[in-house]
């Protein structure tokens, strides 16, 4: 199978798998776990801690010995740990299960983007992120309608389901993914240990593209963090959420009215941002010249001062639909920006380093939603959801502001 299409695969499967387990997440934790506001986003804290903590290190892994090697192990780590969120509907239990996830999904991140880098080269790679990422929207919508019918059956089984599923994909890329492109360094330890920490900040130094991708992924991490973390809870709690009684037949009558019609929103929630996702790569994918960085930076100052915009309508909103359709533009912004923002950075980095330095990134937005979780979740208790929600619009100003001056710089020096 040629490598895009594979990378097309992985973006899709790991997609699905994960949405079948999380469309009606916010349900399971809150009327299963009876989670808190707080508690919500602290288990948010407690996956991105895992993904700050071992980012770098999975990166590096995958950078010495093996792309093909870090892809694999991240889907078992996966597999494990949402079986456990499936097995124990605890504050405890789901908070352990995500910790653990985040340690997988760290394993992957970078990986597979420097995989496809080293087999198709950068400017092919930098095209298919965003198909890649339209594959990985398709994914999610895909399996909103099946999540609904397993939770309407029994409300852990979807953690079950897609727990088997990530194996059998590892083991399907185990037999069909070919690592050509890698060349590991016969000097593997002694480059590896120069990237951190050294290493690191010359190459800051010398990329001020790599030192604005960090701080920006930062500043949108806080924002994306505290409105998904929170959503549940928002949505749950607005008096106006509409109850259409046929909606219990997705479930196959296995829930009262109202449990179902609870449900099947969440799926209709998690299906609009994927839909409202998958179209805005599209338009990305047509407006976007992912060959220009003055073309990116532009992109992205609108794209961020948007999300900034949407945050604030919805910590405001005191409506479900108002609510709900700043939810979906928020998500899809996010899910729009990532594969550009690969590219924003991906551009003259040697390949013994490209998923070190990818993961720095995905780093980067691990720490911004790391430490957004305790401020937001203590902003809460003290003031409000919708304050925290509110503040939370800022930084992803700040981060428009960082891609308009990279605009700017990048004019005349497109390379």
């Amino acid at each position: 199978m040629k490598a895009e299409k594979l990378y097309y695969l992985i973006n899709f499967s790991v997609s699905f798998f994960f949405s079948l387990a999380t469309v009606t997440y916010g349900v399971y934790a809150v009327r299963n776990a009876h989670l808190e506001a707080y508690e919500l986003i602290l288990i948010g804290t407690a996956m991105e801690l895992s993904i700050f903590v071992t980012e770098v290190p999975t990166g590096i892994i995958a950078d010495l010995y093996t792309r093909k090697g870090s892809i694999l192990i991240g889907l078992l780590v996966m597999s494990v740990s949402i079986a456990i969120v499936g097995l124990f509907p605890t504050f405890t239990g789901i908070g352990l299960g995500m910790f653990c996830w985040g340690i997988g999904y760290s394993f992957v991140s970078g990986a597979q983007e420097a995989w496809l880098s080293d087999e198709v080269g950068e400017s092919r790679a930098n095209k298919a992120f965003i198909k890649g990422a339209q594959w990985q929207m398709t994914g999610g919508v895909l399996s909103i309608i099946p999540s609904i019918a397993l939770a309407g059956i029994k409300p852990h089984l979807p953690f079950f389901i897609a727990a088997v599923f990530y194996v059998l994909l590892m083991l399907f890329l185990l037999v069909h993914m070919s690592e050509k492109g890698f060349i590991r360094s016969a000097d593997n330890v002694k480059r590896g240990l120069y990237i951190l920490p050294e290493g690191f900040w010359s190459r800051l130094k010398a990329n001020h593209l790599m030192l604005i991708g960090i701080v920006t992924s930062i500043c949108i991490a806080v924002t994306m963090e505290t409105s998904m973390r929170f959503m549940p809870h928002v949505m749950l709690n607005l008096q106006d959420m509409p109850n259409i009684l046929f909606l219990n037949y997705f479930t196959f009558g296995a829930t009262s009215g109202s449990e179902s019609s609870e449900l099947v929103w969440f799926g209709i929630i998690e299906g609009g941002c994927y839909a409202a996702a998958l179209l805005g790569t599209f338009f990305v994918g047509k407006l976007v010249n992912t060959e220009s960085l003055r073309s990116i930076s532009r992109a992205l100052t609108f794209l961020t001062l948007l999300a900034s915009f949407s945050a604030l309508v919805f910590g405001t909103a005191n409506g479900f639909l108002i609510a709900l359709f700043s939810y979906w533009i928020l998500i899809a912004l996010e899910e729009s920006m990532y594969p550009i923002r690969i590219g924003f950075v991906n551009r003259g980095v040697q390949s013994s380093e490209r998923a070190t330095l990818i993961s720095i990134i995905n780093q980067g937005t691990s720490f911004g939603e790391m430490t957004a979780g305790p401020i937001m979740a203590t902003v809460s208790v003290i003031k409000s959801v919708s304050f925290a929600l509110i503040a939370s619009a800022g930084p992803s100003a700040l981060a428009s502001l960082l891609f308009a001056k990279s605009s700017f710089t990048s004019k005349g020096n497109e390379d």
